[in-house]
């Protein structure tokens, strides 16, 4: 009996011992996030607007432009001074015309 509790608790306390590894899940991934727009810039928005609308403003095309790059009256004007400081539009008659990027 005694030689039976000798190898019942050997066996046990060697269980013990032993770790038990129990297979974790997986990490399920994340959904990646989708990309957000970068906000652009009211300049940059009349720039992209005035490119698609032929690269002049107009009064003809004012309307389409101011709505498209989503400016008002006020806007407009600062914007087109920058532009015209920075040498990148100018004033062609009656319009407006960039004179960089896609219109040079």
């Amino acid at each position: 009996m005694k030689r039976f509790l000798i190898v019942a608790a050997f066996l046990g306390g060697t269980a013990c011992a032993v770790p038990i590894v129990l297979p974790l899940p997986l990490p399920v991934p994340e959904a990646e996030p989708e990309p957000m727009d970068v906000p652009q810039s009211a300049k940059a928005r009349f720039v992209s607007s005035v490119e698609a609308n032929g690269c002049s403003l107009t009064s003809a095309n004012t309307d389409v432009i101011m709505a498209d790059a989503v400016l008002s009256r006020e806007d407009l004007a600062r914007v087109m001074t920058d532009l015209r400081s920075e040498g990148r539009g100018e004033i062609d008659g009656q319009a407006f015309r960039l004179t960089s990027g896609a219109c040079a």
